[in-house]
């Protein structure tokens, strides 16, 4: 068999390869765990995030306006259920509003002043469940937990209901399903998808491509190395690590306002926050995501490791950072790897911006968080690559480094 002109490829060949390939592979174990180990990690990791299958422990304050046994008892059962987590009660419509705008309750029960009285009378008992559609995994659990909830006490009610005698065929009606739920959904009524999902698709994005290119930034020196060049002139290690840095940080704040710009007028997706709440928090994450990223640059040897890395980083951000999963609803592992990465604080509170409109105040832990990241990580990257820095090989010897290290 021949491949090329006058080249022959025989199976001898093919084998020699295959076996200095394996030798390789065998032979560099941050390969070998990536090809074997991080898929079965990925997996056993997601797999504890659904583990639980359904959402449950729903934050919920309740509004009764009726004060009656029968309301009473319609709380009762919401507090029995595993779905929901009473809060408390609130007194007015003010402090239910403040509750799910504060992001403290999910939903909340509402019962209105003539609720027992209309039952008792044969007719319909109204009760409403308000909650927040932001997320729509909330809101379809909500909805399917009250409806049962309000079809098992109807039921029992119905049942007292219809031993009285001489009832017209409509109130049979009204006696036969004396509890009216109905449902509002807050911030994304019309349960819009595109609402609930593309703000969060577009941060993962940004983190990924951030932290992707920050990540090579000092290993590509080093791999190349220019970084004696930078230190014969005379450049401080802190003066590249922030040199470094803002290049990408302006670039990717432009790109990431230009693309949600985009969101909001082409794909119509509601803005009705503060810009300037929005800007600080894009700020202190793409700050944080590009402190992470050189301090990954700093410790790789070359930009083929700081690339994996990066990668293993931003592969399972999307999943456990809640945007989609609520946190409450994860198993403590599932929430100790979310509290890890940076898009946990980052990525819900975009979309709670632009739908709910939420306040510095309700966002002030995930800022101070993210804060901290890049203090935090800034000062352990000049400090690592200080110590390189010094020691930098001129650039013959930088360039068969990762050759002599892949033979390993």
């Amino acid at each position: 068999m021949s491949s090329g002109k006058g080249v022959v490829m025989v199976p001898g060949q093919i084998g020699f390869v295959a076996r200095r390939e394996c030798r390789y592979m065998l032979g560099n174990r941050r390969l070998l765990i990536i090809l074997l180990g991080i898929p079965f990690l990925y997996i056993s990791l997601f797999g504890v995030l659904y583990s639980r299958h359904v959402i449950t422990h729903i934050p919920t304050v309740v509004y009764d306006m009726n004060q009656t046994g029968l309301s009473r008892e319609m709380v009762q059962a919401f507090q029995d259920s595993q779905k929901f987590d009473l809060l408390g009660y609130v007194d007015d419509e003010a402090q239910l509003n403040r509750a799910l705008a504060d992001r403290r309750a999910v939903a909340a029960l509402v019962i209105p002043p003539d609720f027992a009285r209309a039952v008792k009378s044969g007719r319909q008992g109204r009760l409403l469940v308000v909650v927040n559609g932001t997320n729509m995994l909330y809101s379809n659990a909500v909805m399917t937990a009250a409806s049962e909830i309000a079809g098992t006490l109807s039921a029992g009610v119905s049942v007292t209901a219809l031993e009285s005698r001489g009832l017209l065929p409509g109130q049979a009606l009204d006696a036969a399903a004396p509890l009216n739920l109905r449902l509002r959904i807050w911030y994304n009524p019309a349960f819009n998808y595109l609402n609930f999902l593309l703000l969060g698709l577009v941060c993962t994005v940004m983190q990924q491509i951030a932290l992707l290119y920050v990540a090579v930034a000092v290993s590509r020196e080093k791999e190349q190395g220019t970084l004696e060049e930078l230190r014969r002139a005379g450049i401080s290690a802190p003066a590249v690590v922030l040199g470094k840095l803002l290049p990408y940080l302006l670039a990717n704040l432009l790109t990431l306002n230009g693309v949600l710009l985009l969101v909001f007028t082409w794909f119509q997706v509601p803005f009705r926050g503060s810009i300037w709440v929005l800007g600080l928090l894009e700020l202190l994450f793409l700050t944080g995501i590009h402190a992470l990223g050189i301090f990954l640059s700093t410790v790789c040897r070359s930009e083929l490791e700081a690339t994996q890395l990066a990668m293993l980083v931003a592969v399972p951000s999307f999943l456990f950072s809640g945007y989609t999963w609520p946190l409450p609803a994860m198993p403590p592992l599932a929430r100790a790897v979310s509290s890890l990465l940076p898009l946990t604080y980052f990525a819900s509170d975009v979309r709670d911006i632009a739908l709910m409109g939420v306040s510095l105040p309700v966002l002030a832990r995930d800022l101070a968080v993210l804060a901290g990241l890049a203090a935090v990580l800034l000062p352990l990257s000049v400090y690592f690559f200080h110590r390189q820095y010094r020691f930098a090989p001129p650039a013959g010897q930088a360039a068969a480094l990762p050759v002599r290290e892949a033979g390993r």
